[in-house]
C-alpha cells in the first residue's frame, strides 16, 4: 500500500469514532440519563475542577496540533506518522497518528473543539456507565465511549481552556479485540496526558 493510501485509510479509520460522536450530536438534546449507581458525568450542575492554567489550544491548526506529541511520547503510545485529520465539513482541526506496528493496531487522534467541555459533553451520546471524570495533569477531563460503538475506541475530553476542549481519541484499526474497553480508555487518557504535557511546556 502506498504512503498516501495508508494516510488516507488512517484518516478514514480515525474518523469513525468522530463521525459517530458528531452524528450523535445531531440527535441528542441533552446529557445522557445517569445510570443508577454510576458516577455522574461532568455537567453544568456537577462542574469540573478549577483549571490550573489555560492551555494554548484556541485556533490551533492541524500542523501545530501534529507537534503536540513528541517523538518519545509517540514511541510510548506506539504510534507514528502524524498527519492532519481528514475533514468532512463537520470535523474539528486535529492530527491523527497511525500504529507503529509494535503493539495493538490502534490509531490516536487529537482535536481542538472550540466549545467548553460541559456544553460539548451535552451532545455526546455516551454508552451507559462509560463516562468517568478523570484528572489529566491537573485538568478536569471525562472519558467516554460512544453508545453502540464501544468496541471501536474511547474518547477523552479535557477542559483545556475557557471555551476550548482538547479531544483525544483512540480507535481500533483492526477488527480484532486486542484491547478491552478499559485498556482503550487508559491509552486514550495517556495520549491526552502527553498532549497536555507538551502544551504546558509551551506555556
Amino acid at each position: 500500500m502506498s504512503g498516501s493510501s495508508r494516510v488516507h485509510r488512517l484518516s478514514g479509520l480515525l474518523g469513525l469514532t468522530a463521525a459517530a460522536l458528531l452524528a450523535a450530536g445531531c440527535t441528542v438534546n441533552g446529557p445522557d440519563p445517569e445510570p443508577t449507581g454510576e458516577p455522574a458525568p461532568a455537567s453544568a450542575e456537577s462542574g469540573m475542577p478549577k483549571r490550573p492554567a489555560e492551555l494554548p489550544v484556541a485556533g490551533a491548526q492541524d500542523a501545530e496540533i501534529c507537534t503536540w506529541l513528541t517523538g518519545q511520547q509517540m514511541s510510548q503510545l506506539q504510534v507514528a506518522r502524524p498527519a492532519p485529520v481528514q475533514k468532512n465539513g463537520n470535523n474539528y482541526n486535529g492530527c491523527g497518528y497511525l500504529s507503529d506496528g509494535t503493539g495493538a493496531s490502534t490509531g490516536i487522534s487529537l482535536r481542538v473543539v472550540p466549545q467548553g467541555i460541559e456544553p460539548f459533553l451535552a451532545k455526546v451520546n455516551s454508552a451507559d456507565g462509560s463516562r468517568k471524570t478523570v484528572d489529566v495533569n491537573g485538568f478536569g477531563a471525562v472519558r467516554s465511549q460512544i453508545a453502540g460503538a464501544e468496541r471501536l475506541g474511547c474518547d477523552v475530553f479535557v477542559d483545556a481552556a475557557d471555551g476550548q476542549t482538547l479531544w483525544a481519541s483512540l480507535s481500533l484499526l483492526s477488527g480484532g479485540s486486542e484491547l478491552n474497553n478499559e485498556q482503550m480508555c487508559e491509552k486514550a487518557q495517556q495520549a491526552a496526558g502527553a498532549a497536555v504535557t507538551t502544551l504546558q511546556a509551551k506555556g
